[in-house]
């Protein structure tokens, strides 16, 4: 029991975000130890402080973090000793250093971390005026050891994986979509409009799933980059965006179904339990289900085949009048998209190439 309490409480922190705060908290003690003893500053307030901000969850996110503060320190750094040195007087100085920092700051390469341009300019322009370069000097090492242990501590204490959490959302996305279905097999058996069956707001529950989908898959893979955890090695081949663009393109066809079942009477009209097409189609949905519920970037699924086959004898040409045929072709061609996106198969690994380094040169005949 106190097991689980524990286990319970630590997953609470690690989405609250405790592993970056653990990783900033070492990252800002070891930059004030270690300013103390190398550079002999009481207070390296300047090295803890850029230890702490460039900390992300990812370690792309931190190197990305960490080439735009010391950006905007440099800049800051460039803009203000020109005009501390050859500008006078002092507040006419100042006020270009301050006009060209700004300026600089509001660039969008350096994010939030323009910031730093003109503070940074601040501080140099005092520094320098008042003839003090040994208190720049130390203060841009400050910075220099925060960013480096704020990087170091990123990538060597326990950097973070996101791979779980995409798969979680694929299989959410996956298994809505196969309820979609489902349901709107139960529409077309039931001779009902699907928002009747699944809810009013199915289109949005299915596009905010989508959604959340694309964002874990998009940090999943930013988490895996340049991570050098051996965890991130081995899953690496489990974030797949052919599965995501597949299942986008799955739920962009059962979208248009459902609409066409909302909004064309004539459909839903065709679509009579006792017609020779709707318990067909409704087969067809849920065998479409299941294909779509299957599709985890491996082998298509063994019903794909007699699925098109289903579809293309259901599509055939009948002795039917003109309009009553126009809604059977209407309701198959998204249903024949969707199938075609789950067919398509897997792209074989590339095979490896056997490259001769240093090739076996003939001897001279005696």
């Amino acid at each position: 029991m106190r097991s689980a309490r524990w286990t319970a409480l630590l997953a609470r922190i690690r989405r609250a975000g405790g592993a970056e705060a653990a990783r900033a908290t070492v990252a800002a003690a070891l930059t004030w130890q270690t300013c103390a003893l190398l550079l002999h500053v009481t207070d390296p307030y300047a090295g803890a402080i850029a230890a702490v901000l460039i900390v992300e969850t990812t370690v792309v996110a931190t190197v990305s973090a960490a080439t735009r503060y010391a950006a905007g320190c440099l800049l800051g750094v460039l803009v203000a000793v020109p005009g501390a040195l050859y500008a006078e007087p002092g507040m006419v100085g100042l006020g270009v250093v301050v006009f060209a920092a700004a300026l600089l700051a509001r660039r969008g390469f350096l994010g939030h971390y323009g910031l730093h341009v003109p503070t940074t300019a601040l501080i140099t322009f005092a520094l320098v005026r008042g003839r003090h370069p040994g208190e720049l000097a130390t203060h841009l090492a400050e910075i220099v050891v925060g960013i480096a242990f704020g990087l170091a501590c990123t990538m060597l204490l326990f950097p973070t994986v996101r791979v779980r959490s995409a798969e979680r959302a694929l299989e959410e996305l996956r298994l809505l979509i196969a309820r979609h279905l489902d349901g709107l097999a139960d529409a077309v058996v039931r001779h009902e409009q699907p928002r009747k069956v699944l809810g009013p707001a199915w289109e949005d529950d299915l596009g905010t799933a989508l959604t959340r989908a694309r964002a874990a898959m998009d940090e999943a893979h930013e988490s895996v980059r340049w991570n050098p955890r051996p965890t991130a090695r081995r899953r690496r081949s489990h974030l797949d965006h052919r599965v995501l663009r597949t299942l986008s393109d799955v739920a962009g066809q059962v979208s248009t179904t459902g609409r066409l079942l909302d909004t064309h009477p004539d459909a839903a009209e065709t679509s009579r339990p006792a017609s020779a097409f709707a318990q067909p189609y409704a087969r067809l949905l849920r065998t479409t289900a299941l294909c779509a519920y299957s599709c985890r970037g491996g082998r298509p699924h063994p019903a794909l085949p007699a699925a098109r086959q289903a579809l293309a004898r259901l599509g055939a040409p009948r002795s039917d009048p003109p309009e009553r045929a126009a809604p059977d072709q209407r309701l198959l061609r998204p249903l024949e998209s969707a199938l075609t996106c789950l067919s398509a198969p897997a792209p074989a690994p590339p095979a490896p190439s056997h490259r001769i380094l240093d090739p076996l040169r003939p001897s001279p005949r005696r």
